[in-house]
């Protein structure tokens, strides 16, 4: 449980929420980039048709 203090809120919850969720947004999609080019070059000397694999993804 993550502990937090009213006076590092204040009046910007809002705000903060909205950063939170940025941030996170961000890091999933670095992630799902990261991935696609890893398996890019895994792929690579399979001789697959670009976009064989489709909207592949690991499933962790």
């Amino acid at each position: 449980d993550v502990y937090k203090r009213q006076s590092l809120v204040g009046d910007d919850k809002d705000m903060l929420e909205d950063l939170v969720a940025a941030a996170f947004n961000d890091a999933v999609h670095k992630v799902e980039r990261t991935t696609q080019e890893k398996m890019s070059g895994l792929t690579a000397g399979m001789g697959l048709p670009p976009g064989m694999l489709g909207d592949f993804k690991l499933p962790f």
